[in-house]
């Protein structure tokens, strides 16, 4: 079990991704998000336990509860493929539209 662990439904687990893929889009950062998390998909379970230990002080500026369940969410390389193939979908749909 991980610590802080919930039961995520795929569904939450899926509207996560979904979250973080706008926000990767919206800054134009999906090349270099792909890139990250292609080259730190080894270490995604320290680094979603990282995430964990700076929930408290985190909490002072963003929600705690939603910090935690995206630790959850990562801790999981297939949830990081996920994201990963979510990015390139957006990239190849913005690309189809220039």
């Amino acid at each position: 079990m991980v610590l802080g662990e919930a039961d995520l439904t795929p569904e939450r687990r899926d509207e996560l991704l979904l979250k973080v893929a706008e926000k990767i889009e919206r800054f134009d950062l999906i090349t270099p998000a792909i890139f990250f998390l292609q080259m730190s998909k080894p270490l995604s379970f320290v680094g979603s336990q990282a995430l964990l230990s700076f929930a408290p002080m985190a909490g002072l500026i963003m929600n705690e509860k939603l910090l935690e369940e995206f630790s959850q969410v990562m801790a999981d390389r297939e949830n990081v493929e996920r994201l990963m193939v979510l990015l390139e979908e957006r990239e190849a749909q913005k690309r189809k539209k220039s």
